[in-house]
C-alpha cells in the first residue's frame, strides 16, 4: 500500500471518458475487496449531465422530487440509469416514487461508460409498463420490458 502523503495522480488532463473509465476500475476494485455492492455510483449524475446537455435544459435543484432536466419547451424529465456489466446484466432501474414529470429518460451504458441506448418515454407508456412493488414503495421502471430499450 502506498504511504499516505503520497501525492495523488494528476487526474486534470484526463478527458471526462477517461475519468469516468477509471473510475469504473476502482468501482470493481473497492466491489471485489467487499467494500461496496454497487458498481452504479457515477451513473445517474452522468445521465442527467447527458440529457441536460442533449436538450439543453437545466439540471433540477438536487433536492427536487419527481423530475431531474427541465428542457427549454418546459417539459420535466426524470432520469434513470444503469450500467450493464458482464458481471451484472440487469436492466432493473431504480424504483419511481412519484410520477410528477412528464417524460421518463432511460439512459443505459456498458462497462465502459459508453452509451448504449437512451430513450424518452412519455410519463402515461412509462407508468403502463411500470409495475408497482409494496416492498419499496414505488414502481420498477419498465427497462426490463421496453422494446426500444432491448438490444
Amino acid at each position: 500500500m502506498a504511504p499516505m502523503d503520497q501525492t495523488p495522480p494528476d487526474l486534470e488532463h484526463l478527458s471526462v471518458a477517461e475519468l469516468l473509465r477509471l473510475s469504473r476500475a476502482i468501482l470493481r476494485e473497492l466491489r471485489s475487496r467487499g467494500t461496496i455492492r454497487s458498481g452504479n455510483a457515477p451513473a445517474g449524475d452522468y445521465a442527467e449531465f447527458l440529457v441536460q446537455r442533449a436538450t439543453a435544459g437545466t439540471l433540477a435543484p438536487k433536492s427536487q422530487k419527481s423530475w431531474d432536466v427541465k428542457t427549454s419547451d418546459g417539459r420535466r424529465l426524470q432520469v434513470k440509469a444503469r450500467v450493464i456489466t458482464p458481471e451484472n446484466p440487469s436492466r432493473q432501474l431504480s424504483p419511481i416514487r412519484s410520477w410528477d414529470f412528464d417524460e421518463l429518460v432511460i439512459v443505459l451504458f456498458d462497462d465502459h461508460f459508453n452509451l448504449t441506448h437512451a430513450v424518452f418515454l412519455e410519463k402515461a407508456v412509462a407508468e403502463a409498463k411500470s409495475r408497482w412493488n409494496e416492498h419499496v414503495k414505488g414502481s420498477w421502471a419498465p427497462a426490463e420490458k421496453c422494446a426500444t430499450c432491448a438490444g
